[in-house]
């Protein structure tokens, strides 16, 4: 289950993301300084203040727990604008839970709530290529490409019809907070 993470675990959720970023799951450039700090200041952010620092976006820093309360993973749920849009920004379990299933039920869970309420929008840096066959499995479409070669990815709301691929302007509905305990 979900939970708000607490100052405690920064530090924990700081290298576990850090290292995710060195081994190609998100964006190289936050192993390296001035991105490196401002990871940690953003999270210490939005756990204070359920907002981005790096572009004044609504989010929530969640951590995921298995049944024995153990801390397994966290997850960022962004805006992509305003108070607009989810996206799934940072998702990641910590080394001594994978492949336990964590994962899997954090993600279930999480978009088991906002899949049938808003499209959910995901971006995949182009070394993450397990993140983006995740996503593809779980009926993500891919949308775009940058021209850095992150892949935006968007997976359409029940009963919506998804748009075309290279859309410039998706629809998006108002950001959507994930329930906490």
């Amino acid at each position: 289950m979900f939970r708000k993470a607490d100052s405690s675990e920064i530090d924990a959720i700081h290298r576990l993301l850090i290292d995710e970023a060195a081994q190609g799951r998100f964006d190289h450039r936050l192993v390296e300084e001035p991105y490196r700090t401002g990871l940690r200041q953003n999270l210490q952010h939005i756990r204070k203040r359920g907002r981005r620092l790096d572009e004044e976006l609504r989010a929530q820093l969640l951590v995921w727990e298995n049944d024995a309360g153990e801390a397994t993973g966290c997850v960022i749920n962004s805006a992509i604008q305003a108070e607009y849009g989810n996206e799934i920004w940072m998702v990641a379990v910590f080394p001594e839970f994978r492949g336990q299933g964590q994962g899997h039920a954090m993600n279930s869970e999480l978009l088991s709530f906002l899949h049938p309420r808003v499209d959910v929008f995901s971006r995949c840096a182009p070394q993450a290529q397990v993140y983006f066959r995740m996503n593809l499995r779980r009926g993500f479409l891919p949308l775009d490409t940058t021209a850095q070669g992150v892949r935006v990815m968007k997976l359409p709301k029940l009963g919506a019809a998804p748009d075309a691929p290279g859309t410039l302007h998706q629809q998006l509905e108002p950001f959507v907070e994930m329930p906490l305990r």
